[in-house]
Protein backbone atom coordinates (compact mmCIF):
# COMPACT_ATOMS: atom_id res chain seq x y z
CA UNK A 1 0.00 0.00 0.00
CA UNK A 2 1.27 3.28 -0.98
CA UNK A 3 1.80 6.00 1.42
CA UNK A 4 -0.96 8.47 0.51
CA UNK A 5 -3.25 5.47 0.36
CA UNK A 6 -2.58 5.05 4.04
CA UNK A 7 -4.71 8.11 4.76
CA UNK A 8 -7.67 6.26 3.61
CA UNK A 9 -6.83 3.63 6.10
CA UNK A 10 -6.71 6.23 8.89
CA UNK A 11 -9.80 7.94 8.03
CA UNK A 12 -11.36 4.68 7.72
CA UNK A 13 -10.59 3.85 11.75
CA UNK A 14 -11.46 7.03 12.67
CA UNK A 15 -14.58 6.56 11.29
CA UNK A 16 -15.43 3.52 12.60
CA UNK A 17 -14.19 4.30 16.21
CA UNK A 18 -16.20 7.31 16.76
CA UNK A 19 -19.30 5.19 15.72
CA UNK A 20 -18.33 2.85 17.91
CA UNK A 21 -17.85 4.72 20.87
CA UNK A 22 -21.25 6.05 19.90
CA UNK A 23 -22.62 2.88 20.75
CA UNK A 24 -23.42 2.61 17.07
CA UNK A 25 -23.00 -0.57 14.47
CA UNK A 26 -20.26 0.23 11.75
CA UNK A 27 -22.52 0.49 8.82
CA UNK A 28 -20.42 0.11 5.11
CA UNK A 29 -18.73 3.15 4.17
CA UNK A 30 -16.25 3.69 1.19
CA UNK A 31 -13.37 6.06 0.99
CA UNK A 32 -11.51 7.27 -1.94
CA UNK A 33 -8.31 8.91 -2.65
CA UNK A 34 -9.58 11.10 -5.66
CA UNK A 35 -7.96 13.70 -8.33
CA UNK A 36 -10.48 15.82 -9.08
CA UNK A 37 -13.20 18.01 -7.48
CA UNK A 38 -16.25 15.93 -6.68
CA UNK A 39 -18.67 19.07 -7.13
CA UNK A 40 -16.78 20.82 -10.04
CA UNK A 41 -14.59 18.04 -11.33
CA UNK A 42 -11.86 20.41 -11.93
CA UNK A 43 -8.33 18.88 -11.38
CA UNK A 44 -6.74 19.15 -7.36
CA UNK A 45 -3.27 20.23 -6.87
CA UNK A 46 -2.88 16.97 -4.72
CA UNK A 47 -4.83 13.90 -4.39
CA UNK A 48 -7.66 14.43 -1.23
CA UNK A 49 -9.83 11.69 0.63
CA UNK A 50 -13.45 11.40 0.18
CA UNK A 51 -15.79 9.31 2.40
CA UNK A 52 -19.08 8.42 2.73
CA UNK A 53 -21.20 6.05 4.83
CA UNK A 54 -24.13 4.02 3.79
CA UNK A 55 -27.37 4.77 6.48
CA UNK A 56 -28.64 1.15 6.57
CA UNK A 57 -26.87 -2.15 6.03
CA UNK A 58 -27.36 -3.27 2.20
CA UNK A 59 -30.76 -5.30 2.07
CA UNK A 60 -29.66 -7.80 -0.83
CA UNK A 61 -26.74 -8.65 -3.05
CA UNK A 62 -28.22 -6.61 -6.22
CA UNK A 63 -28.24 -3.37 -3.83
CA UNK A 64 -24.45 -3.85 -2.54
CA UNK A 65 -23.91 -4.43 -6.61
CA UNK A 66 -25.60 -1.78 -7.53
CA UNK A 67 -23.62 0.45 -4.83
CA UNK A 68 -20.55 -1.22 -6.26
CA UNK A 69 -21.67 0.19 -9.76
CA UNK A 70 -22.00 3.72 -8.27
CA UNK A 71 -18.97 3.56 -6.34
CA UNK A 72 -17.10 2.39 -9.62
CA UNK A 73 -18.21 5.10 -11.51
CA UNK A 74 -17.48 7.95 -9.45
CA UNK A 75 -14.14 6.58 -8.79
CA UNK A 76 -13.61 6.52 -12.49
CA UNK A 77 -14.78 10.53 -12.89
CA UNK A 78 -12.84 11.89 -10.13
CA UNK A 79 -9.96 9.39 -11.57
CA UNK A 80 -9.68 7.76 -8.11
CA UNK A 81 -6.12 6.14 -6.90
CA UNK A 82 -7.26 4.25 -4.27
CA UNK A 83 -10.75 3.29 -3.01
CA UNK A 84 -11.46 1.63 0.01
CA UNK A 85 -14.55 -0.31 1.84
CA UNK A 86 -15.54 -0.86 4.97
CA UNK A 87 -18.18 -2.20 7.37
CA UNK A 88 -18.39 -4.84 10.50
CA UNK A 89 -18.25 -8.13 9.56
CA UNK A 90 -17.95 -12.04 12.14
CA UNK A 91 -14.87 -13.59 11.10
CA UNK A 92 -13.13 -16.71 12.55
CA UNK A 93 -10.03 -15.35 14.57
CA UNK A 94 -7.24 -17.26 16.22
CA UNK A 95 -6.86 -16.92 19.64
CA UNK A 96 -4.67 -18.70 22.31
CA UNK A 97 -7.81 -21.05 22.87
CA UNK A 98 -7.90 -21.81 19.76
CA UNK A 99 -10.11 -20.30 16.89
CA UNK A 100 -13.33 -18.37 17.59
CA UNK A 101 -15.91 -16.41 15.64
CA UNK A 102 -15.40 -12.24 16.52
CA UNK A 103 -16.97 -9.45 15.33
CA UNK A 104 -14.12 -7.50 13.57
CA UNK A 105 -14.13 -4.39 11.08
CA UNK A 106 -13.01 -5.22 8.33
CA UNK A 107 -11.14 -3.10 5.33
CA UNK A 108 -10.80 -3.75 1.35
CA UNK A 109 -8.10 -1.51 -0.02
CA UNK A 110 -8.00 -1.37 -3.87
CA UNK A 111 -4.78 0.85 -5.15
CA UNK A 112 -2.14 1.03 -7.36
CA UNK A 113 -0.28 -1.95 -6.11
CA UNK A 114 -3.20 -4.12 -5.91
CA UNK A 115 -6.04 -5.65 -2.97
CA UNK A 116 -5.71 -5.64 0.10
CA UNK A 117 -7.60 -6.99 2.85
CA UNK A 118 -7.35 -5.53 6.64
CA UNK A 119 -9.25 -6.37 9.96
CA UNK A 120 -9.32 -5.67 13.21
CA UNK A 121 -11.44 -7.04 16.35
CA UNK A 122 -13.92 -5.16 17.72
CA UNK A 123 -13.88 -5.07 21.37
CA UNK A 124 -16.75 -3.73 23.41
CA UNK A 125 -16.94 -0.02 21.70
CA UNK A 126 -13.18 -0.44 20.31
CA UNK A 127 -11.48 -1.08 17.71
CA UNK A 128 -8.83 -3.47 17.98
CA UNK A 129 -5.53 -3.67 16.02
CA UNK A 130 -5.53 -3.37 12.19
CA UNK A 131 -4.21 -7.15 10.50
CA UNK A 132 -3.29 -7.74 7.40
CA UNK A 133 -5.54 -10.46 5.93
CA UNK A 134 -3.02 -11.65 3.91
CA UNK A 135 -3.50 -13.57 0.66
CA UNK A 136 -7.28 -14.10 0.41
CA UNK A 137 -9.81 -14.07 -2.57
CA UNK A 138 -11.11 -11.03 -3.55
CA UNK A 139 -15.25 -11.02 -3.05
CA UNK A 140 -15.56 -8.62 -5.97
CA UNK A 141 -16.55 -9.45 -9.12
CA UNK A 142 -14.23 -6.82 -10.79
CA UNK A 143 -12.23 -4.36 -9.55
CA UNK A 144 -12.71 -0.91 -8.95
CA UNK A 145 -10.15 1.04 -10.19
CA UNK A 146 -10.34 -1.14 -13.60
CA UNK A 147 -11.34 2.00 -15.75
CA UNK A 148 -9.75 4.60 -14.09
CA UNK A 149 -7.06 7.12 -15.58
CA UNK A 150 -3.41 6.69 -14.86
CA UNK A 151 -1.30 9.53 -12.71
CA UNK A 152 -0.40 12.39 -15.06
CA UNK A 153 3.23 12.58 -15.49
CA UNK A 154 4.79 15.80 -13.95
CA UNK A 155 7.51 17.27 -16.04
Amino acid sequence: MQHDESALVREAMRHASERLARGEKLLPAAYMLVRRNPQTGAVLTYPTAIGMAIEKPFESQAEYFEFLKTLRAEAKRLEAIAVAIGGEAEAEIEAARGPSRKRVFYLRIEDGEGIHHLHAPIENVKLGTLYDAGDVPDDLPEPLLAATTPAPTVH
